[in-house]
């Protein structure tokens, strides 16, 4: 375009002041091009570790939660933060008072290898959890 109006190619300092120039607007409008490109993908850099699911709530689609020494699990449909529903293996601490049955709602707590640990929410068990009683 310069070469154009010129009727030359630039050199010297005019060539550095368009290089300049090209390299600030290629700059500005890459970022505003990549800011809602972004946003769109934010969501798959979410965490995927597993502790991520401590502290969320669950609702157990299992009959029942076996005990962690049972040697049995369970399954609990859980909603982590990023409001996603996971399938997650459940059982119930040893220290457990109340079994849950399907539909109840549990409070993930901790997490062991294979599985969490789960107590029934709003029940005593909670409370003890809280209390710091185990």
């Amino acid at each position: 375009m310069i070469g154009g109006v010129t009727g030359s190619i630039p050199t010297g300092f005019l060539a550095g002041v368009v290089s300049v120039m090209s390299l600030f607007l290629t700059l500005v409008t890459g970022g505003f091009i990549s800011r809602p490109i972004g946003k769109i993908f934010a969501s798959f850099g979410e965490d995927t570790s597993s502790d991520r699911f401590i502290g969320c709530h669950g609702t157990v689609s299992s009959a029942t939660l076996p005990k962690e020494n049972q040697g049995k699990i369970g399954q609990v449909d859980v909603l982590d933060p990023a409001r996603n529903l996971v399938t997650v293996n459940a059982t119930l601490p040893t220290w457990a008072t109340v079994t849950p049955k399907r539909g109840n709602k549990v409070l993930v707590i901790d997490r062991h290898h294979h599985n969490y640990l789960v107590i029934l929410k709003d029940s005593a068990d909670q409370q003890a959890w809280l209390d710091n009683a185990y």
